[in-house]
């Protein structure tokens, strides 16, 4: 796949976490314009230096997506410095872990916000820019908890399940302008943020996890980033509209 995407501009949002770190180096090897964003100042600008000399500085861009105003503003950026948007990874999180009846509404809202509002806005900010062009690729992570429920992720479960449908639906309706609009699935993947929410939720993940799921070891944040770029590449143009797991055959429904 060298130079596979050489020229295409390709917006990250979310690459300060492990997964969105990973697609976006794997984008900048293949020959992409890479522009990445996320909350995180320092680990933008430690993967900027990964990066090395053909990211330019103005392709960081720090963005809350809880700010419509911030996402609109960002878009617009890149378009005016690229002179076009060839895609759109959405790779943000927000893991707000615990039993359900521990989870105010406050947790609720900040998960939907960022995951699901999140999503929706980077989506609505880019998605004229790819109708003008003629052309256009999204592809939104989710997770494999929006079909197979675990009880003490149940905000995250219930925003990857929104972001799911969610990606059908603009597939559906923007395929005549020759936009894809695909979604990958990953389950449990090697990270800092899940050794975290494995100490700090130990006991809670026991009780969660004493169900009949298959025991599989875990993924890389490379297995995810190559079905990225699977999905972002001509060899997938005859696929709009599904969600893709990559999680090892753990998902225990069909």
């Amino acid at each position: 796949m060298d130079q596979e995407f050489n020229g295409k501009v390709v917006w990250i949002v979310g690459a300060s976490g492990a997964i969105g770190a990973e697609i976006a180096q794997s984008l900048n090897a293949a020959g992409a314009v890479t522009v990445i964003s996320g909350r995180s100042h320092e680990k933008l600008q430690a993967l900027a230096s990964k990066l090395g000399s053909g990211h330019h500085g103005d392709d960081t861009v720090p963005l809350d997506v809880a700010s419509a105003t911030q996402v609109n503003a960002a878009a617009r950026g890149v378009a005016a410095r690229h002179g076009r948007i060839d895609a759109l990874v959405n790779s943000t999180s927000l893991s707000l872990f615990g039993d359900f009846l521990a989870l105010d509404d406050g947790v609720w809202n900040d998960v939907l916000e960022v995951k699901l509002m999140g999503y929706i806005r980077s989506c609505r900010a880019v998605i004229p820019y790819m109708i003008e062009q003629g052309a256009g690729n999204i592809v939104n992570i989710s997770g494999r908890s929006a079909r197979q429920p675990i009880s003490i992720h149940l905000p995250g479960g219930c925003a990857n399940a929104a972001v799911n449908l969610l990606s059908k639906g603009l597939a559906d309706q923007y395929y005549e302008n020759n936009l894809r609009v695909n979604v990958v699935a990953p389950g449990p993947i090697e990270s800092d943020r899940f050794a975290r929410i494995q100490s700090t939720h130990e006991q809670t993940t026991k009780r969660a996890d004493a169900r009949p799921v298959l025991s599989r070891r875990m993924g890389l944040p490379s297995d995810v980033a190559q079905a990225v770029l699977w999905l972002l590449s001509d060899r997938s143009r005859h696929l709009t509209g599904t969600v893709m797991p990559v999680d090892g055959g753990s998902t225990v429904c069909l």
